[in-house]
């Protein structure tokens, strides 16, 4: 899928650190947030579950109110952060019957509350209810986006589209900076490898497909996985929408992670003892010697020129975001030629998942595939990769 594709002027710049006070990039050191995000992100856990952040300064809550698609310098922006906040003090004081410190019922300016929920200049009482306030702030973010998706009279393809342009930019950017990008190719899951992965996984429906779009990237050294992690983290997307138990990371281990990320940040390492790991999934057709670190989010995109003047107006009160679901796959260059050299290649892979699926159409009477068909599965892009 290419940029050039799309037929619509799509305004997914929120890439862009949009305040002057951000002086943060990804090439920067990782301050204690980014390993909060980072950690999130390989593990699969959940916001919810935290109990503190880790912003240190105002400028770091910009940046990451930036990429959630919210521009500080916006009013009209500001004002829906702000509903958002109001209703979430509802919810909690009427379900709790609690009256939250002033501080956090009234903040002087939004960022404040991040800033309280990691605990600066906020005592423990504050600290707490922060937490709380944004944890409902993200679920109602997160609903009203799937509202408002239902109300645009756009299609699925348009929608990719527009994700697909905004992934490309950064990708773009990122290979600039001198990254080490060595591969980088989007795809969309074909109509006969969604069937095929429905009937592979009983327990999977279509809602649950995930990687109908996604994005693959192969670094040129391991090392460089972080450093590519970080910077997707800063100027894609928020840690708040890696949805939870989708994450898979079976290349960089616990120890290694622990060794790389000490080695880069100015301090120890923040202690998350009160952070559930998340579950890791695993797929039965994925051979145990392959190796990939996988995920997928909610990615914000902006509808202000996906839509007609007249739609913007009429659904305001839904907001100007819309989320859009897709995978990441990430290799360095060395796992994915051991991956190809082993039972974990895409043909093997693709063998052992069509098992799968004749084992239960067809039961213990299998129909052979065609020399013809088994021919055109190896010859397909070994991008094709169904974790």
């Amino acid at each position: 899928m290419e940029a050039t594709d799309v037929n619509h002027h799509i305004d997914a710049s929120l890439t862009r650190v949009l305040d002057s006070e951000v002086s943060a990039s990804p090439s920067d050191g990782p301050g204690p947030v980014d390993v909060q995000a980072v950690r999130l992100l390989l593990t699969g856990g959940s916001v919810v579950d935290w109990r503190r952040l880790l912003f240190q300064d105002r400028a770091e809550v910009v940046g990451f109110l930036a990429v959630n698609g919210y521009d500080v310098n916006c009013p009209m922006e500001m004002s829906r952060l702000a509903e958002l906040h109001d209703r979430a003090l509802s919810y909690l004081e009427e379900t709790y019957e609690l009256c939250l410190p002033d501080r956090i019922r009234e903040p002087a300016d939004l960022c404040d509350l991040f800033l309280a929920a990691s605990g600066v200049d906020a005592s423990t009482a504050e600290q707490r209810a922060a937490c709380a306030v944004l944890k409902v702030v993200h679920v109602l973010n997160h609903l009203e986006a799937r509202r408002l998706v239902h109300h645009l009279s756009l299609s699925e393809r348009a929608l990719f589209l527009a994700a697909a342009t905004k992934v490309d930019e950064i990708i773009r950017d990122m290979k600039g900076s001198g990254m080490g990008i060595r591969e980088y190719q989007p795809s969309t899951k074909s109509d006969h490898s969604l069937i095929t992965k429905l009937i592979s996984k009983p327990r999977v429906t279509a809602a649950q497909i995930f990687d109908k779009l996604r994005f693959r990237l192969v670094t040129e050294r391991r090392e460089d996985l972080i450093d590519v992690v970080r910077w997707l983290l800063r100027q894609l997307f928020p840690f708040n929408h890696v949805i939870a138990g989708e994450s898979h990371n079976t290349i960089l281990t616990a120890d290694e992670l622990t060794e790389v990320l000490e080695d880069r940040l100015d301090g120890p390492l923040p202690s998350w003892s009160d952070q559930d790991s998340g579950y890791q999934p695993r797929n039965p057709a994925t051979s145990p010697s392959f190796r990939m670190i996988n995920f997928v989010v909610d990615l914000p995109v902006r509808i202000n020129r996906l839509c007609s003047p007249e739609d913007l107006v009429r659904l305001q009160h839904l907001g100007h975001l819309v989320h859009v679901t897709l995978e990441f796959q990430l290799f360095d260059y060395t796992t994915v030629r051991a991956n190809e050299a082993g039972a974990g290649n895409h043909v093997a892979y693709k063998q052992r998942q069509l098992q799968l699926v004749s084992e239960r159409l067809w039961g213990g009477l299998r129909p052979r595939l065609s020399d013809s068909d088994l021919h055109s599965r190896q010859s397909r892009k070994r991008f094709d990769v169904d974790e």
